[in-house]
């Protein structure tokens, strides 16, 4: 059986192997909490947003602050 990985699976993939923090935000929103740092600190994103950012080439904590 083939297991299909989507382009999000790949951008979560990339950004924990930055050694960044990925966890869900909102299951309703579809949102999720990255974070380099401290439990607290971070930032949230969602899905389409963090594979908008894996399409650029942008896909890093910076890439991430720069949506606002």
């Amino acid at each position: 059986m083939k297991v299909e990985i989507t382009e999000f699976d790949e951008a979560l993939d990339i950004l924990r192997e930055q050694g960044l923090t990925v966890r869900l935000h909102s299951r309703e929103n579809n949102t999720w909490h990255i974070a380099d740092g401290g439990l607290y600190s971070g930032y949230v994103a969602s899905v389409d947003e963090l594979v908008e950012l894996k399409r650029a080439n942008n896909l890093n904590i910076r890439g991430i602050k720069s949506l606002g």
